[in-house]
Order: structure tokens, then sequence, then C-alpha cells
């Protein structure tokens, strides 16, 4: 197959890679990957981490308080806390749907730097908080934003809270 051949019938879409921890859901870091992706014609792979337990400590969400009375162990914690991840992920497709941008998500469980690194691969850029390593509740404490701006040979973009 002549070279020609692919430019004329493949577009390979760029890729903006977001990284997303824990329940959280930072829409100014999902407003700045729409707007990068609209004016480059890129796609979205939002990236969903998670850890396996809670922390044992922290801030209480206020919209936590009323789960309180009704949950009654740290597994059924976890799992209301998966269901704000997933009910995340739609959030991000309907914004990314309504702007007409190919969006994919992944979600994983206790992931490594190594492979955060490894998934952003063929990304050309990599757009995360910068406030990721505020821990939340469900968040995947072995990623820290220092540790993918270490290993990654990508553009990196730490998107500040305005």
């Amino acid at each position: 197959m002549s070279k020609n051949f692919k430019a004329k019938y493949f577009t390979i879409m760029k890729t903006i890679f977001v990284i997303l921890n824990g329940i959280n859901l930072p829409y100014h870091v999902i407003e700045y990957a729409i707007d990068k992706a609209k004016t480059n014609s890129c796609e979205i792979f939002a990236l969903f981490l998670k850890g396996s337990s809670e922390s044992p400590k922290g801030y209480v969400y206020p919209s936590d308080l009323g789960a309180t009375a009704t949950l009654t162990s740290e597994a059924d914690g976890i799992k209301a806390d998966e269901k704000i991840i997933s009910q995340n992920m739609k959030i991000v497709r309907d914004m990314a749907d309504t702007e007409k941008i190919p969006y994919r998500a992944e979600i994983k469980t206790n992931a490594s730097a190594d492979e955060v690194v490894a998934m952003s691969a063929t990304a050309d850029l990599i757009v995360i908080d910068e406030n990721f390593d505020e821990m939340s509740l469900l968040s995947d404490p072995h990623v820290s934003l220092k540790d993918l701006m270490n290993k990654t040979g990508k553009p990196l973009h730490p998107v500040p809270y305005v």
C-alpha cells in the first residue's frame, strides 16, 4: 500500500489523554480537554483511576452525609463511590457527545504510574488536574502528578482551577 493511499483514505486522529482520580470530576479539566479537542480535531481518551479501598480518614463530602444512614460497611461505601465514578464517566461522555468529539474511557483500579504512562503512549497531549494529588474518596494512591511528569515523554498539562 502506498503512502498516498494511506494518506488519502486513513486519518490518524490525535488523542488527548485525560487522567482523573477517585470520585472527583474536575469540570475545568474536562472543559479544557474538550476545547483543545475541538480546536485540534482530537479524540478524548479519559482514564478514570480508583483505589480498591477508601482512605481511612479525610474530608466528608456533604453529598455523602445522607448515605451514612444507609451504608453498613466499607464495601457499601466502595459500591456507592464506584457508582459515582460510573456516573462521572457518563457525564464526560455526554459532554464530549454534545460537542461531537470522539470519546472513549477506561477505568483502572490500583494502577501503577508505569501502567498509566504505558496507556498514554499514543496520546498527543496528557491533561490532568493540577490538584491531582489531593486525595478524594476512592482515589488511587499509587499514581502521583510528580511521577507522571517524570515518567512520561509526552506533553503533560496540569490544568489549574480558575
